[in-house]
Protein backbone atom coordinates (compact mmCIF):
# COMPACT_ATOMS: atom_id res chain seq x y z
CA UNK A 1 0.00 0.00 0.00
CA UNK A 2 1.13 3.20 -0.74
CA UNK A 3 0.34 6.43 0.60
CA UNK A 4 -3.21 7.50 1.43
CA UNK A 5 -4.26 10.73 1.16
CA UNK A 6 -7.49 12.65 2.29
CA UNK A 7 -10.45 11.42 0.24
CA UNK A 8 -8.45 7.76 0.45
CA UNK A 9 -8.96 5.29 2.94
CA UNK A 10 -12.63 3.97 2.84
CA UNK A 11 -13.26 0.59 5.02
CA UNK A 12 -16.52 0.13 4.18
CA UNK A 13 -17.34 -3.27 2.40
CA UNK A 14 -19.19 -2.53 -0.70
CA UNK A 15 -20.80 -6.09 -0.57
CA UNK A 16 -20.09 -6.95 -4.53
CA UNK A 17 -22.10 -10.08 -3.90
CA UNK A 18 -24.83 -8.95 -2.06
CA UNK A 19 -25.94 -6.15 -4.69
CA UNK A 20 -26.48 -9.18 -7.34
CA UNK A 21 -29.67 -9.52 -5.25
CA UNK A 22 -32.08 -6.87 -5.55
CA UNK A 23 -34.43 -7.94 -3.34
CA UNK A 24 -31.77 -7.75 -0.71
CA UNK A 25 -31.04 -4.48 -1.21
CA UNK A 26 -35.28 -3.03 -1.21
CA UNK A 27 -35.21 -4.35 2.37
CA UNK A 28 -32.09 -2.25 3.08
CA UNK A 29 -33.40 0.35 1.64
CA UNK A 30 -35.84 0.36 4.05
CA UNK A 31 -34.82 -0.66 7.07
CA UNK A 32 -34.85 1.64 9.80
CA UNK A 33 -32.13 0.92 11.33
CA UNK A 34 -30.07 1.63 8.26
CA UNK A 35 -27.04 4.44 8.90
CA UNK A 36 -27.30 7.23 6.58
CA UNK A 37 -24.83 9.66 5.47
CA UNK A 38 -26.91 12.99 4.75
CA UNK A 39 -26.18 15.40 1.95
CA UNK A 40 -27.89 19.01 0.98
CA UNK A 41 -27.22 20.28 -1.75
CA UNK A 42 -23.64 18.64 -2.18
CA UNK A 43 -22.52 20.22 1.47
CA UNK A 44 -22.22 16.93 3.91
CA UNK A 45 -23.76 16.95 7.61
CA UNK A 46 -21.53 16.84 10.49
CA UNK A 47 -21.47 17.40 13.91
CA UNK A 48 -19.25 19.59 15.70
CA UNK A 49 -17.20 18.73 18.84
CA UNK A 50 -15.44 21.68 20.19
CA UNK A 51 -12.92 22.26 17.75
CA UNK A 52 -13.15 18.99 15.85
CA UNK A 53 -15.87 17.56 13.66
CA UNK A 54 -17.19 14.06 12.73
CA UNK A 55 -19.32 12.61 10.35
CA UNK A 56 -23.15 12.83 11.61
CA UNK A 57 -25.27 9.50 10.45
CA UNK A 58 -28.60 9.53 10.98
CA UNK A 59 -30.83 6.40 11.52
CA UNK A 60 -33.23 6.17 8.23
CA UNK A 61 -35.75 6.12 11.11
CA UNK A 62 -35.09 8.91 12.21
CA UNK A 63 -35.64 10.85 8.77
CA UNK A 64 -38.64 8.79 7.97
CA UNK A 65 -40.21 10.24 11.02
CA UNK A 66 -39.31 13.54 9.72
CA UNK A 67 -41.84 13.11 6.43
CA UNK A 68 -38.86 12.82 4.63
CA UNK A 69 -38.44 9.86 2.11
CA UNK A 70 -35.26 9.94 0.84
CA UNK A 71 -33.30 8.76 -2.63
CA UNK A 72 -31.39 6.46 -1.12
CA UNK A 73 -27.84 4.60 -2.85
CA UNK A 74 -26.21 2.05 -0.35
CA UNK A 75 -22.12 2.30 0.21
CA UNK A 76 -21.81 -1.23 2.36
CA UNK A 77 -20.99 -2.71 5.27
CA UNK A 78 -18.74 -0.97 8.33
CA UNK A 79 -18.29 -3.27 11.53
CA UNK A 80 -21.79 -4.81 10.75
CA UNK A 81 -23.98 -2.08 10.20
CA UNK A 82 -24.94 -0.74 7.24
CA UNK A 83 -24.62 2.55 5.38
CA UNK A 84 -26.33 4.28 2.86
CA UNK A 85 -26.19 7.72 1.43
CA UNK A 86 -28.70 10.78 0.19
CA UNK A 87 -28.74 14.20 -0.89
CA UNK A 88 -31.80 16.04 0.58
CA UNK A 89 -31.56 19.07 -2.65
CA UNK A 90 -35.33 18.48 -3.35
CA UNK A 91 -36.74 19.04 0.11
CA UNK A 92 -37.20 22.22 1.84
CA UNK A 93 -34.98 24.00 3.95
CA UNK A 94 -37.53 23.45 6.75
CA UNK A 95 -37.79 20.28 6.60
CA UNK A 96 -34.22 19.16 6.42
CA UNK A 97 -33.84 21.36 9.04
CA UNK A 98 -35.87 19.22 11.11
CA UNK A 99 -33.66 16.46 11.53
CA UNK A 100 -30.56 18.77 12.68
CA UNK A 101 -29.85 18.84 16.40
CA UNK A 102 -27.33 20.75 18.47
CA UNK A 103 -23.66 21.17 16.86
CA UNK A 104 -24.89 19.61 13.30
CA UNK A 105 -23.80 21.55 10.15
CA UNK A 106 -23.92 21.08 6.20
CA UNK A 107 -20.50 22.07 5.49
CA UNK A 108 -18.51 22.15 2.24
CA UNK A 109 -17.04 18.66 1.26
CA UNK A 110 -13.55 20.31 1.02
CA UNK A 111 -13.69 21.81 4.39
CA UNK A 112 -14.73 18.52 5.78
CA UNK A 113 -12.07 16.13 3.72
CA UNK A 114 -9.67 18.49 5.55
CA UNK A 115 -10.88 17.48 8.34
CA UNK A 116 -12.16 13.96 9.06
CA UNK A 117 -10.30 10.90 10.18
CA UNK A 118 -9.02 9.04 6.40
CA UNK A 119 -11.67 6.53 6.99
CA UNK A 120 -14.26 9.08 6.66
CA UNK A 121 -12.93 11.13 4.56
CA UNK A 122 -12.94 8.55 2.08
CA UNK A 123 -16.48 7.87 3.07
CA UNK A 124 -17.34 11.20 1.63
CA UNK A 125 -15.33 10.49 -1.94
CA UNK A 126 -17.58 7.75 -2.29
CA UNK A 127 -20.54 8.19 -1.55
CA UNK A 128 -20.51 12.07 -2.87
CA UNK A 129 -19.22 11.05 -6.10
CA UNK A 130 -21.79 8.44 -6.41
CA UNK A 131 -24.90 10.36 -5.44
CA UNK A 132 -24.08 13.01 -8.30
CA UNK A 133 -23.50 10.44 -10.47
CA UNK A 134 -26.90 8.91 -9.62
CA UNK A 135 -28.62 12.54 -10.00
CA UNK A 136 -26.74 13.35 -13.17
CA UNK A 137 -27.69 10.06 -15.10
CA UNK A 138 -31.55 9.90 -14.23
CA UNK A 139 -31.63 10.00 -18.31
CA UNK A 140 -30.47 7.87 -20.72
CA UNK A 141 -27.69 9.46 -22.76
CA UNK A 142 -28.47 7.42 -26.04
CA UNK A 143 -32.46 7.26 -26.15
CA UNK A 144 -33.44 9.95 -23.83
CA UNK A 145 -35.46 7.49 -21.49
CA UNK A 146 -35.63 7.62 -17.81
CA UNK A 147 -33.05 5.43 -16.39
CA UNK A 148 -33.76 3.06 -12.94
CA UNK A 149 -31.43 2.63 -10.29
CA UNK A 150 -29.95 -0.60 -9.72
CA UNK A 151 -27.73 -2.49 -7.33
CA UNK A 152 -27.79 -0.08 -4.92
CA UNK A 153 -26.52 3.01 -6.91
CA UNK A 154 -23.76 1.09 -8.55
CA UNK A 155 -25.35 1.00 -11.92
CA UNK A 156 -28.82 2.55 -13.66
CA UNK A 157 -30.33 0.61 -16.35
CA UNK A 158 -32.42 2.43 -19.15
CA UNK A 159 -36.17 1.91 -19.23
CA UNK A 160 -36.30 2.86 -23.03
CA UNK A 161 -33.22 1.05 -24.48
CA UNK A 162 -32.51 -1.22 -21.47
CA UNK A 163 -28.34 -0.50 -21.39
CA UNK A 164 -26.61 -0.79 -18.12
CA UNK A 165 -24.59 2.38 -17.18
CA UNK A 166 -21.90 2.33 -14.33
CA UNK A 167 -20.65 4.80 -12.75
CA UNK A 168 -17.69 6.71 -13.99
CA UNK A 169 -14.59 7.69 -13.20
CA UNK A 170 -12.69 10.40 -14.56
CA UNK A 171 -8.72 9.75 -14.58
CA UNK A 172 -6.27 12.95 -14.37
CA UNK A 173 -2.52 13.33 -14.42
CA UNK A 174 -0.64 15.70 -12.48
CA UNK A 175 2.62 16.60 -12.55
CA UNK A 176 5.62 18.33 -10.49
CA UNK A 177 8.38 18.87 -12.93
CA UNK A 178 11.99 19.08 -11.44
CA UNK A 179 14.23 20.78 -13.55
CA UNK A 180 17.71 20.36 -11.16
CA UNK A 181 17.05 22.74 -8.11
CA UNK A 182 13.96 24.29 -9.88
CA UNK A 183 10.16 23.22 -10.34
CA UNK A 184 7.39 23.98 -12.40
CA UNK A 185 3.93 25.32 -10.94
CA UNK A 186 1.71 26.91 -12.68
CA UNK A 187 -1.91 28.88 -11.96
CA UNK A 188 -5.16 27.91 -14.16
CA UNK A 189 -7.61 30.40 -14.82
CA UNK A 190 -9.97 30.08 -12.36
CA UNK A 191 -9.97 28.91 -8.79
CA UNK A 192 -6.20 29.16 -8.68
CA UNK A 193 -5.75 32.87 -9.68
CA UNK A 194 -8.61 34.21 -7.49
CA UNK A 195 -6.44 32.81 -4.41
CA UNK A 196 -3.08 33.42 -5.99
CA UNK A 197 -2.06 30.04 -5.44
CA UNK A 198 0.77 28.17 -7.75
CA UNK A 199 0.20 24.31 -8.20
CA UNK A 200 1.51 21.41 -10.61
CA UNK A 201 0.39 21.20 -14.16
CA UNK A 202 -2.51 18.68 -14.20
CA UNK A 203 -4.61 17.81 -16.95
CA UNK A 204 -7.69 14.67 -17.98
CA UNK A 205 -5.79 11.42 -19.33
CA UNK A 206 -7.37 11.34 -23.12
CA UNK A 207 -8.36 8.25 -24.71
CA UNK A 208 -6.35 6.04 -25.89
CA UNK A 209 -3.60 7.31 -23.55
CA UNK A 210 -1.05 5.80 -21.49
CA UNK A 211 -0.56 7.83 -18.17
CA UNK A 212 2.95 8.81 -19.45
CA UNK A 213 1.40 10.15 -23.01
CA UNK A 214 -0.78 11.99 -20.47
CA UNK A 215 1.86 14.03 -18.09
CA UNK A 216 3.90 14.34 -21.85
CA UNK A 217 0.92 16.39 -23.68
CA UNK A 218 -0.26 18.19 -20.91
CA UNK A 219 2.57 19.25 -19.84
CA UNK A 220 3.56 20.76 -23.39
CA UNK A 221 0.26 21.98 -24.23
CA UNK A 222 0.15 24.12 -20.72
CA UNK A 223 3.73 24.67 -20.70
CA UNK A 224 5.51 24.63 -23.56
CA UNK A 225 8.08 22.31 -21.75
CA UNK A 226 9.02 18.63 -22.61
CA UNK A 227 9.60 16.26 -20.08
CA UNK A 228 11.25 12.96 -19.88
CA UNK A 229 11.71 9.99 -17.19
CA UNK A 230 8.12 10.11 -15.53
CA UNK A 231 7.76 8.42 -12.00
CA UNK A 232 4.29 7.34 -10.39
CA UNK A 233 3.76 8.62 -6.95
CA UNK A 234 0.37 8.54 -5.50
CA UNK A 235 -3.20 8.41 -6.73
CA UNK A 236 -6.15 10.32 -4.83
CA UNK A 237 -9.94 10.39 -4.85
CA UNK A 238 -11.20 13.74 -5.84
CA UNK A 239 -14.83 13.81 -5.65
CA UNK A 240 -15.60 17.17 -7.36
CA UNK A 241 -16.93 15.37 -9.18
CA UNK A 242 -15.20 12.19 -9.59
CA UNK A 243 -11.82 12.27 -10.38
CA UNK A 244 -9.06 9.73 -9.39
CA UNK A 245 -5.73 12.27 -9.32
CA UNK A 246 -2.68 10.02 -10.78
CA UNK A 247 0.48 11.82 -9.02
CA UNK A 248 3.49 11.96 -10.93
CA UNK A 249 6.75 13.57 -10.92
CA UNK A 250 8.97 14.50 -14.46
CA UNK A 251 12.14 15.97 -15.71
CA UNK A 252 12.06 18.72 -17.50
CA UNK A 253 14.26 17.81 -20.83
CA UNK A 254 13.89 21.69 -21.89
CA UNK A 255 13.52 24.75 -20.04
CA UNK A 256 11.61 27.84 -21.71
CA UNK A 257 8.36 28.59 -20.55
CA UNK A 258 5.54 29.08 -23.54
CA UNK A 259 2.74 28.60 -21.82
CA UNK A 260 -1.19 28.32 -23.06
CA UNK A 261 -2.57 31.95 -22.43
CA UNK A 262 -6.01 30.67 -23.16
CA UNK A 263 -6.01 28.10 -19.97
CA UNK A 264 -2.85 29.31 -17.84
CA UNK A 265 -2.83 32.94 -16.10
CA UNK A 266 0.54 32.30 -15.10
CA UNK A 267 3.52 29.27 -15.53
CA UNK A 268 6.83 30.09 -13.45
CA UNK A 269 10.24 28.53 -12.32
CA UNK A 270 10.88 27.97 -8.61
CA UNK A 271 13.50 27.47 -6.82
CA UNK A 272 13.39 24.74 -3.77
CA UNK A 273 14.14 27.25 -1.06
CA UNK A 274 11.24 29.36 -2.52
CA UNK A 275 9.45 26.52 -2.16
CA UNK A 276 10.20 25.23 1.16
CA UNK A 277 9.21 28.86 2.69
CA UNK A 278 5.43 28.27 0.87
CA UNK A 279 5.11 24.72 2.60
CA UNK A 280 5.54 26.67 5.48
CA UNK A 281 3.67 29.71 5.00
CA UNK A 282 6.65 31.76 5.44
CA UNK A 283 6.73 32.97 1.50
CA UNK A 284 5.41 35.95 0.85
CA UNK A 285 5.78 35.54 -2.75
CA UNK A 286 4.13 31.87 -3.20
CA UNK A 287 1.55 30.40 -1.88
CA UNK A 288 0.90 26.29 -2.99
CA UNK A 289 -2.22 24.27 -2.43
CA UNK A 290 -2.46 22.99 1.48
CA UNK A 291 -2.28 19.22 2.76
CA UNK A 292 -5.46 18.06 1.43
CA UNK A 293 -4.75 18.12 -2.07
CA UNK A 294 -2.35 15.54 -3.84
CA UNK A 295 0.04 18.87 -5.24
CA UNK A 296 1.18 19.52 -1.90
CA UNK A 297 2.44 16.11 -1.68
CA UNK A 298 3.90 16.13 -4.79
CA UNK A 299 5.48 19.43 -4.16
CA UNK A 300 6.92 18.89 -0.77
CA UNK A 301 7.86 15.19 -1.74
CA UNK A 302 10.26 17.04 -4.32
CA UNK A 303 10.99 20.08 -2.05
CA UNK A 304 12.33 17.46 0.53
CA UNK A 305 14.08 15.51 -1.40
CA UNK A 306 12.32 12.47 -0.75
CA UNK A 307 12.36 11.69 -4.26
Amino acid sequence: MGKILKFSGNNIDRLEVQRRDEAWISDILINPESKVIVYNKSKVLVKKIFSNITLKFISLGDIKSKGIEPELILLGDLSGELYLATDLYDFEDDKVNSILSDGDEFIDCRTAGDQLSLSQGGMISHSKSQLEWNRKNIFCGICGSKTNGQRGGQSRKCLGCYIELFPRTDPVIITLVSNGDYCLLGQSKGRLSKLNIYSCLAGFVDQGESIEEAVAREIMEESGIKVKNVNYYASQPWPFPWSLMIGCHAEAETNEINYDEHEMHSVKWFHRDEVLKALKEANDNLSVPGSIAIAHHLIKAWATKEV
